[in-house]
């Protein structure tokens, strides 16, 4: 979270950047114009997050974010260079190509790895959490391919 919010600086704080993003791209972020596989993957994620039962799943799941978020977002950045974004509209997604690499280093060493030391049958539910999350994902981004080359 601390990251999220620009670990206190204004200028590093993730909403804005998207903000920005949202507004030069003119896109209308809201529900209803939302695809459903991307919903799926934000009430799986809520699902975890907010249950007990589905702790060790929730921290399968950030851990994957993490691990996967530097190659997507490489290539969001270096698609947005393509159509003429700047440096400062292309920010957040350039900064996520580099520090999340970092922050997966972080979590399997400080989170995944304590967690499963302490007791081995977390494996199962964190691996479990690990593989919604990519499954929920590459639905969405499989559709995100048939929308945006639907007509090639």
């Amino acid at each position: 979270y601390w990251d999220e919010m620009g670990r206190g600086n204004p200028a590093g704080m993730h909403g804005p950047m998207l903000d920005r993003l949202v507004t030069v791209m003119e896109v209308d972020p809201v529900i209803e114009n939302t695809v459903w596989e991307s919903l799926a993957l934000a009430n799986a994620m809520t699902a975890m997050a907010t249950s007990r039962d589905f702790a060790w799943h929730s921290i399968g799941a950030l851990g994957v974010i993490e691990l996967t978020a530097p190659g997507r977002s490489a290539m969001v950045a270096k698609g947005l260079r393509r159509i003429g974004l700047s440096d400062k509209e292309r920010r957040y997604f350039d900064l996520h190509a580099v520090l999340d690499v970092k922050h997966s280093e972080d979590w399997n060493r400080e989170a995944l790895r304590p967690l499963v030391e302490e007791d081995s049958r977390r494996a199962t539910a964190i691996a479990e959490g690990a593989l919604m999350r990519l499954r929920c994902g590459a639905r969405c981004f499989d559709r995100y391919r048939e929308a945006l080359w639907s007509d090639r």
